[in-house]
């Protein structure tokens, strides 16, 4: 009798140290800070730069825009971040040479490395103008810092 108690205060014990590990936890990655995204397709290489908050996965894009397209008016972009992959659109417009308003979304999607520090995913660029809208679309390379 004593020998079953003796077994079940020492299985008690042990399930409480197991609990009390919690198990095995993996770090998150915090994608917060600056990034570069270099983005290519068939018609060349373009960069972008912006500002990411990352709050628990839910990420928004400040400060957005495209080297050598400063003339484009960026609002704050939205996305996602999950286990490695990350998702983000942002929009903007310009006013054309004709003086009709352009519309852009830009949309990026890939797989950030568990360092959270480079990642690479394809990215799309749709216009709207005048009822028309034209995409483009490509590969592209993340790099914070």
């Amino acid at each position: 009798m004593k020998r079953k108690y003796f077994f079940v205060i020492l299985f008690l014990i042990l399930a409480i140290f197991l609990v009390g590990c919690g198990g095995v936890t993996t770090p998150s990655v915090n994608l917060t800070g600056n990034w570069t995204m270099t983005n290519s397709s068939d018609s060349g290489v373009t960069t972008s730069k912006c500002n990411i908050v990352d709050s628990s996965g839910s990420l928004t894009l400040y400060n957005f825009y495209i080297i050598d397209q400063e003339y484009i008016s960026w609002n704050t972009g939205y996305g996602t971040f999950n286990n490695s992959a990350i998702s983000a659109n942002i929009s903007g417009s310009y006013i054309n040479i004709y003086g009709s308003t352009v519309s852009t979304i830009v949309y990026f999607e890939g797989t950030i490395a568990s360092s959270g520090i480079s990642g690479s995913g394809t990215w799309v660029q749709t216009f709207s103008v005048s009822g028309e809208i034209y995409s483009y679309s490509g590969t592209t390379i993340f790099i914070k810092g």
